[in-house]
C-alpha cells in the first residue's frame, strides 16, 4: 500500500493488548475522514497467572537454588581434590569409600587429644566442609523472622562451649550424639499467650552453628595434629584448606535506580539523614496556612525553621502540634491538612538512631556528613563483626551499643535523586522558603517538564529500544556494546510495562514502515475523569479510614509475630484483612470450606493460606473481593475450581457445601455471591472488569507511552479511558461486537473499536 500523506494514529494501550487505528486526515483541517485500518496485538503480561507476581521471580528463585547447589558441589569437589593432591585422602575411590564408615563426629573429638591418620583427618574435614555453619549477612538476615531465634541458639551453643562442656563444636556435637540428642538444627514453633491476652508464635532451635565455631575447630584440630605430623600439617597446606573451607563470596550489590536529574548517578538511600532532611525542607517549604481572611499564607523563614527543627528530632508531628509550636489558634488550617492526612513525617532515621539503646541524644551532636557516613555504613556493611568494630572506633559507642546498632532496622528504599543532586538543591531550600521547582532551577538543573525524552526536538525515523531515550526511567545496564540492547541499556523493573513498551515499538515501527510517519498520535490513558467534590470527599474519607485500620493491623501483627512494625509485610496485612472479613466475631472466623476455626495465632502459620474464590486462571481477578482465607488442606482439595465445582458438584469427606454457603453469608455481598452455584456466571455479568493491578500497570505504561511516542511524532496527546467509554456508548459502537450496547471483553477486537 502507498504511504499515507496525512494520518492520525490512535492507540489503546493495555497491560496485555494494544488496539490501534489508522485514520486518514483531511489535508486542510486535520479532521479524520476515513478509517484506513485497525487491529489488535495481544501479548502476555509477564506475570504468574496464579498470584500476579513477575515470571522473573520464579525463574530467579529456581536459578538461585541451582547456583547454591552448584556452589556446594564445587566446594566439595575442590576440597576432595585438594585433600588427595596434598596426600591426606587416598587416591583410590574404594579406599575413600571405606573411610565413609567412620564416625566423623568421633574423629573431630578424638583429633583434639591424639594423633589420627591423615585419611581420618581428611574424613573429618570433608564432613565439616559439608556443614560449615551459618555466616551472618546483615543485609539479608535482618528481615528474617527466624533470625532472632537463630542468633539466640548460636549464643546458647557458644556459652556451652565457653563453660568447658566442650572445646570445639565438633566435640560438643559428639557428646550430644552419645546422649542420643540431635546434632542437626531443627526449627520449633510454640504458641504463647502474652500478658495482653494475645497469642504470640515463639520460634527456637535446639542448636545452631555459625562459621566462627567451624573456624575455631579447624584451628584447634590442625594445631593438635601438627605436633604429630609437622611435615604434612604445614602452614602452606593449612592456608589452602582453610580458604576452601571458609571462603564465601560477597553478595552482588543491588543497584538503585537512576537519579531523575543526573541519570548517570544512583539514587540516594531514603534512610540517609540528608535525604530525610531534603524531604522535610521540601514539604515544609510547600506548607501554607489559611488565615482569617481565607488567604493561603506561606511560612516565614523563622516559622519554617522551627517546624524543621521539630520534624528533624521526631518521627512525625501532627498539625495540632505544629499549630501549637507556631502559636496559631485551633481554627487555622494548613493547605495539605484533611481527614486522610493529620501529620507531617519527620526524620525517621534520626528518631530511630537517637533512641537510648543506640546513640541517644549524642546523635544530634554529629555533623550532617558524619551522620550520612554512619548510616551509609549501617546500610552497606555485610559483615556484622566488621560493622561493630567500625562503630566502636569511629563513633565512640561501647561494644553493647554497637551490637544493638548492627541489627537496627532503618527505612527501606531510595529517593528519586542522587546524593550529589540533593547536595546541590538542599542549600537553596534551606536559604529561602522556596518550593522544590524553584530550588531545582536555582541549583542549575532544568525544570522537570524539560526532562522529556523528546526535548531535543529530533524526530526519529522509528522508535529505538525504549531504554535509550527513557534512560531516567530504567535501571542501569552493563554498557557493553556486545550485550543485547536490554542488558546494555537496562530495563524497567515492572514486567508488564517492559513488555508493553517493547510491543508498542513493534507495532508502531511496523505501521511507520507501511504508512509513513503519523501526523498526529492520540493515546488512551487509564485514569479517571475529574471527580466531583462529593466524590473526592468520599474517597478521601475512605482512604483515611483504611489508613487508620492498617496502622491498627500492623500493631496487632507485630505483637502476634513478636517483630517490629517495620517488618510486617504487605501479605501479613492482607491476611489480617481477610481474617476480619470472615466474621465480625473472632470466634466465628472459620475456614469457609472446612469450618475449622482460624485463630489469630494460626493466621500467620503455613497452615492458613490466601485463596482465590473463583479461579484466577479463569477470571484474572486478583482483587480482595475474590480472595479469602482457608486451611491449606482445603485449598488443595479445591484446586483450580469454583466452590460449587469443588464441593457442591461432588461429595468430599469433611466438606459440606450447604454449610459453606451458610458460612459465606457472613461476608460482604461482593464476596459472598461467588460461593453460590452460579457464582461464576454472576461474576461474568457484574464484576469482570479491569483488575486493580492491571489498571495501575496500564497507567504507568500509558504515561511512558506518550513520552516514548513523541520521539516519532511531536504532535502526541492523550485522552482518559473514561472519555473513550462514554464516546463509544454515545456512538453506539458497543453494538459492533456485542448485543444490547454492552462492551464484550471476551472479544479482543474491542481494543480496536476503542482505538
Amino acid at each position: 500500500m502507498a504511504l499515507l500523506r496525512r494520518y492520525r494514529l490512535a492507540l489503546d494501550v493495555g497491560s496485555t493488548s494494544i488496539g490501534w487505528a489508522v485514520l486518514r486526515l483531511a489535508s486542510d483541517t486535520n479532521t479524520p475522514t476515513a478509517i484506513m485500518k485497525a487491529g489488535v496485538r495481544i501479548f502476555p503480561d509477564g506475570r504468574n497467572p496464579k498470584d500476579g507476581t513477575s515470571l522473573a521471580v520464579t525463574r530467579r528463585e529456581a536459578r538461585s537454588a541451582r547456583r547454591r547447589r552448584d556452589r556446594l558441589l564445587k566446594r566439595k569437589n575442590r576440597m576432595l581434590r585438594q585433600l588427595i593432591e596434598l596426600g591426606f585422602f587416598p587416591e583410590a575411590v574404594e579406599d575413600r569409600k571405606e573411610l565413609e564408615r567412620l564416625n566423623p563426629y568421633e574423629l573431630r573429638a578424638r583429633g583434639l587429644d591424639e594423633a589420627i591418620t591423615p585419611a581420618e583427618f581428611a574424613r573429618a574435614l570433608f564432613h565439616i566442609n559439608q556443614r560449615r555453619g551459618f555466616k551472618s549477612n546483615r543485609k539479608t538476615d535482618k528481615n528474617e523472622n527466624e533470625s532472632g531465634a537463630l542468633k539466640t541458639a548460636i549464643k546458647h551453643v557458644k556459652e556451652k562451649i565457653e563453660n568447658n562442656e566442650a572445646r570445639t563444636i565438633g566435640e560438643y556435637l559428639y557428646k550430644r550424639m552419645q546422649n542420643a540428642e540431635t546434632v542437626r538444627a531443627r526449627l520449633r514453633q510454640t504458641r504463647v499467650t502474652q500478658d495482653n491476652g494475645r497469642d504470640k508464635i515463639e520460634k527456637n532451635y535446639d542448636l545452631y552453628i555459625d562459621r566462627s565455631m567451624i573456624e575455631d575447630e579447624f584451628e584447634q584440630l590442625w594445631q593438635a595434629q601438627e605436633k604429630w605430623n609437622p611435615v604434612l600439617f604445614n602452614e602452606s597446606n593449612k592456608t589452602l584448606l582453610k580458604n576452601t573451607l571458609l571462603f564465601q563470596r560477597n553478595l552482588r550489590p543491588v543497584k538503585p535506580g537512576r537519579c531523575t536529574l543526573l541519570p548517570e548517578l544512583e539514587r540516594a538511600p531514603a534512610a540517609l539523614p540528608s535525604t530525610q532532611l531534603f524531604r522535610i525542607y521540601q514539604e515544609v517549604n510547600n506548607l501554607r496556612y489559611l488565615n482569617e481572611k481565607f488567604d493561603l499564607v506561606p511560612l516565614s523563614k523563622q516559622q519554617r525553621d522551627s517546624i524543621v527543627e521539630e520534624l528533624n528530632k521526631n518521627q512525625k508531628r501532627t498539625f495540632e502540634q505544629i499549630r501549637k509550636k507556631l502559636g496559631f489558634s485551633g481554627s487555622i488550617r494548613f493547605n495539605i491538612e484533611d481527614d486522610k492526612r493529620q501529620d507531617l513525617n519527620g526524620n525517621k532515621t534520626a528518631s530511630i538512631l537517637a533512641k537510648k539503646n543506640f546513640f541517644g541524644s549524642n546523635w544530634f551532636t554529629f555533623p550532617e556528613n558524619k551522620q550520612d557516613e554512619i548510616v551509609q555504613k549501617l546500610l552497606a556493611e555485610e559483615d556484622e563483626a566488621n560493622l561493630i568494630e567500625w562503630l566502636i572506633n569511629n563513633t565512640g559507642v561501647d561494644e553493647a551499643t554497637a551490637e544493638s546498632l548492627s541489627s537496627v532496622t532503618l527505612p527501606d528504599g531510595y529517593g528519586s535523586l542522587s546524593f550529589e543532586a540533593i547536595g546541590r538543591i538542599l542549600p537553596h531550600l534551606k536559604e529561602e522558603v522556596i518550593t522544590y521547582d524553584k530550588a531545582v532551577l536555582a541549583a542549575g538543573f532544568e525544570h522537570h517538564s524539560m526532562l522529556d525524552a523528546s526535548r531535543d526536538g529530533e524526530v526519529h525515523d522509528e522508535l529505538p529500544y525504549y531504554g535509550i531515550p527513557l534512560e531516567r526511567h530504567v535501571g542501569f545496564g552493563s554498557g557493553e556494546p556486545e550485550d543485547s540492547l536490554e542488558k546494555r541499556y537496562g530495563r524497567i523493573a515492572n514486567p508488564t510495562v517492559h513488555i508493553g513498551l517493547n510491543q508498542i515499538r513493534l507495532v508502531v515501527n511496523a505501521l511507520i514502515k507501511k504508512y509513513g510517519h503519523p501526523t498526529e498520535v492520540v493515546v488512551e490513558v487509564a485514569r479517571d475523569l475529574k471527580q466531583s467534590k462529593e466524590q473526592k470527599d468520599r474517597e478521601r474519607k475512605q482512604q483515611a479510614e483504611n489508613q487508620k485500620n492498617n496502622i491498627r493491623r500492623r500493631e496487632q501483627i507485630a505483637g502476634i509475630l513478636g517483630i517490629s512494625e517495620e517488618r510486617v509485610s504487605r501479605s501479613d496485612i492482607q491476611k489480617m484483612i481477610l481474617w476480619e472479613e470472615l466474621a465480625y466475631d473472632p470466634v466465628d472466623r472459620k475456614c469457609p470450606y472446612s469450618g475449622v476455626q482460624i485463630s489469630a495465632s494460626m493466621l500467620f502459620t503455613p497452615e492458613v493460606e490466601i485463596e482465590h474464590i473463583l479461579p484466577y486462571s479463569r477470571t484474572l481477578d486478583n482483587g480482595m473481593n475474590n480472595k479469602t482465607l482457608c486451611m491449606r488442606q482445603a485449598n488443595r482439595y479445591k484446586a483450580n475450581k469454583t466452590p460449587h465445582e469443588a464441593f457442591g458438584a461432588q461429595e468430599i469427606a469433611g466438606f459440606n457445601y450447604d454449610e459453606i454457603i451458610l458460612r459465606s453469608k457472613g461476608m460482604k455481598k461482593e464476596k459472598a455471591y461467588r460461593f453460590l452455584p452460579d457464582g461464576y456466571g454472576l461474576w461474568l455479568k457484574t464484576d469482570k472488569d479491569f483488575l486493580a493491578r492491571a489498571l495501575n500497570d496500564t497507567r504507568y505504561l500509558s504515561k511512558l507511552t506518550r513520552e516514548y511516542i513523541k520521539l516519532i511524532c511531536p504532535n502526541t496527546w492523550v485522552i482518559p479511558g473514561q472519555m473513550t467509554a462514554r464516546l463509544r456508548s454515545q456512538f453506539g459502537l458497543n453494538d459492533v461486537l456485542g448485543l444490547h450496547g454492552e462492551k464484550n471483553r471476551n472479544d479482543h477486537r474491542h481494543h480496536a473499536v476503542d482505538a
